[in-house]
């Protein structure tokens, strides 16, 4: 029970907490005029049960097992947007909103883990609370993590975030009730919906493992309890994976072999990646710590380092982390927090900045790593003995040009035009920057205005893959198409087949035929799709299309049918057989 004082310090503290959530709704309002972006456009596109409101077993059960999509596979993000879908309508505005109030849940779950961290370490109710409502403040406000929270898709991240750091509090309870079942269940309970939100809370254990290291021991087991605990969290760290994988039905064995195995879709190797990532992570230190709005953007590209001298920043940025490491490891007993905050940033980086081929970087990947980086300094300016001005003023005028930052961040994030025109200037090799760029002045009714817009891509993009070349090219032909360059369309979307079968490629491939009145070679490039994704929203629409151009009415409504089996909300498939419906039955029927 906390005494009274206490209470008022907590009660205090939670209502700072909670007038900074409103501050970060309000600051985070212009957002809501954007669209879907990347993933967020890709994901909701491909789940077809988010085309209609209804909620059942069965919706829920397909959207997560049965989805080709990876990121619907992670059942709880998948669940509350399918939730979202069902009460309001899932759209970037209700999407955008619910991030940003989950983050603001997790400000506060961070305070009051701060808050119990800090009591482990022996400090006073009155420090513990000042130091942790600075460094969830510090934290929450960053205007790094507007991108992340803004990014649709990324509700995983967060709820992953929130389930870890409910497991971290459930531990540090334990530690006070070894025997206490209630909080061995939540420790349980937490880690499996943090994996269930998104794969790296499978870190939990060796973030534990980590916060037991530093620890002091407890009062009630000293020593001895401390070590046991840490050979049954080293133990965790090394079962769990390998209990995981065998649950999903892999063996250790085949996992390790596949993460170690170079993959055709990248243009970097595993070695390469890791190297670049040293470059990538100081990078994101520099961000978290100044966070100045010309700094921030959604896109990062870095060019790859090939070598630990080439180039030569490769050995500097590695040097560096190696360094800081070493140095917090020298003084752990003098600055335990400073060791936890860098170990605690690198651990948690471990799944995705390492040598596993994932996209090189993403600003969604520091979210959780970052929790405890401002915690040194929250705590050193808790324990000045200076006047309460001297530290609230500068701290109250921080905050606010966070504030002013993350709206920025909304601005840009609520502008198309502006969002990838900002990726463009800052991240001027990323070859998705000047595709969506182009895309949005070709949406615009620029067509001309979008085809400089690639050919700047063509000229300045690096290390690409084939995948992003041919989402180039493919938008090159339909900018042509749009400009009635019938030719030149026909030759980049055959340019963009070379490099992959993509399946708007093949769709736009059949528009294009279909103007030039080739309904053979609509059906040609429908029958590649059928081999590539039977099941595409619409493969049977384009073959009636085709049907219909050389009068076979039944052959076109039998593929309609087969259509709206498949996607029963597909409207412009319905708007099509009730056209069809009203032709004369005395239409003249050919053959394709």
């Amino acid at each position: 029970m906390l005494a009274k004082p206490a209470l008022q310090r907590v009660l205090l503290s939670t209502v700072l907490l909670l007038i900074a959530s409103a501050a970060i709704v309000t600051a985070s309002w212009n957002s809501t005029t954007g669209r879907f972006y990347l993933d967020s456009e890709g994901h909701f596109r491909s789940i077809s049960y988010l085309r209609e409101p209804s909620l059942s077993w069965d919706k829920i059960h397909n959207t997560i097992f049965d989805n080709p999509y990876p990121a619907a596979q992670r059942p709880i993000p998948t669940l509350s947007f399918l939730i979202e879908n069902n009460i309001v309508g899932l759209t970037p505005k209700s999407g955008r909103i619910i991030n940003t109030l989950i983050h603001c849940l997790n400000i506060i779950i961070l305070f009051f883990l701060c808050r119990r961290l800090l009591t482990h370490f022996g400090n006073s109710p009155q420090i513990a609370d000042s130091a942790a409502l600075l460094c969830a403040l510090l934290w929450g406000l960053n205007p790094f993590h507007a991108d992340t929270v803004f990014y649709v898709i990324q509700r995983m991240t967060l709820l992953s975030a929130t389930f870890y750091l409910l497991g971290v509090i459930a531990y540090l309870h334990t530690r006070e009730s070894p025997h206490g079942w209630r909080w061995w269940s939540a420790l349980t309970a937490s880690f499996i919906a943090g994996i269930a939100s998104k794969e790296n809370a499978a870190l939990l254990p060796l973030g534990l493992l980590v916060l037991e290291f530093v620890l002091p021991p407890d009062r009630i087991g000293g020593t001895p309890a401390r070590r046991k605990r840490l050979a049954c969290l080293l133990g965790a760290v090394l079962v769990v994976p390998a209990l995981g994988a065998m649950a999903l039905g892999y063996s250790p064995v085949q996992i390790i072999q596949g993460l170690l195995k170079d993959s055709g879709n990248r243009v970097f190797t595993n070695t390469e990646r890791l190297l670049t990532q040293g470059r990538v992570l100081i990078h994101y230190l520099s961000l978290l710590f100044f966070p100045h709005p010309d700094r921030l953007a959604f896109v990062l590209k870095y060019p790859l380092s090939h070598t630990l001298f080439n180039p030569i920043t490769t050995l500097l940025s590695w040097s560096g982390i190696v360094l800081l490491l070493v140095i917090s490891s020298l003084q752990i007993k003098r600055y335990p927090l400073l060791w936890l905050a860098i170990f605690w940033f690198f651990i948690n980086h471990l799944l995705e900045s390492t040598f596993i081929q994932l996209e090189m970087a993403f600003v969604h990947r520091n979210y959780l790593p970052s929790i405890f980086l401002f915690l040194p300094v929250a705590y050193w300016l808790a324990r000045q003995n200076k006047p309460q001005l001297t530290i609230l003023i500068p701290t109250v005028i921080l905050m606010v040009l966070f504030l002013l930052s993350w709206h920025s961040r909304a601005a840009v994030w609520g502008d198309p035009t502006k969002f990838w025109e900002e990726s463009v200037e800052k991240s001027p090799g990323s070859l998705r920057a000047y595709i969506n760029l182009g895309i949005i002045w070709d949406i615009k009714n620029r067509p001309a205005k979008a085809m400089e817009i690639f050919q700047q891509g063509v000229e300045n993009a690096y290390d690409e893959n084939q995948v992003a070349w041919a989402s180039l090219y493919c938008n090159m032909g339909i900018a042509s198409m749009h400009l009635q360059q019938y030719g030149p369309a026909k030759t980049y979307m055959n340019k963009s087949l070379k490099y992959s079968s993509m399946p708007d490629c093949l769709i736009n491939l059949a528009k294009l035929y279909l103007k030039l009145n080739n309904p053979g070679m609509v059906m040609r490039a429908m029958d590649e799709l059928a081999r590539t994704r039977a099941r595409h929203r619409k493969l049977h629409l384009m073959r009636a299309r085709a049907y219909l151009a050389v009068g076979q009415i039944a052959a076109a409504r039998t593929e309609l049918l087969q259509e709206l089996t498949l996607f029963p909300q597909n409207r412009e498939a319905r708007e099509l057989l009730e056209l069809i419906r009203n032709l004369a039955p005395t239409r003249t029927q050919g053959t394709p």
